[in-house]
């Protein structure tokens, strides 16, 4: 089922509604890995138009006001995935498996422009952020230390 929510914006800044959108998409999105398991995000391939590969690619409609929340399935299916996109893959994965964790959302003020990543709520604080791991960056680069 696909579903066009509008949130309310005020002064360029989100809606709280998004982040509880991402949380909740990741809690449902775990309660259906346990039963229909997706392969590990992190152990899919990185390479373009390679079977099972997943790379990071933002929305045609980027910029334009319309957010996607794709499913896990929806990203294997399609081979990419947004920021918020891949953050619900991982979160889910870590949910399913016992790890709790949050969706963190970041804000460029000079460019009026989000990014989300995944916050850990076990171990030591740090986040992830599945965009940069998609795109072969260094673990230094998409795991942060939180201080």
């Amino acid at each position: 089922m696909q579903l066009l929510i509008c949130l309310a914006q005020s002064g360029g800044k989100l809606s709280p509604s998004f982040q509880r959108f991402l949380n909740a998409a990741m809690v449902d999105a775990a309660e259906a890995m346990r039963g229909n398991p997706l392969p590990p995000l992190y152990r899919a391939s990185r390479v373009p138009g390679e079977p099972g590969s997943i790379i990071y690619k933002p929305e045609p409609w980027a910029g334009k006001g319309i957010e996607e929340f794709a499913n896990p399935w929806m990203v294997v299916e399609r081979g990419c995935g947004d920021c918020d996109d891949l953050v619900i893959y991982r979160g889910a994965e870590l949910i399913a498996a016992g790890y709790p964790c949050h969706a963190r959302i970041l804000h460029d003020t000079k460019t009026n422009k989000y990014h989300t990543q995944i916050a850990r709520d076990f171990g030591p604080p740090c986040a992830e952020d599945p965009c940069l791991q998609r795109l072969g960056k260094p673990v230094s680069q998409w795991l942060i230390p939180l201080f």
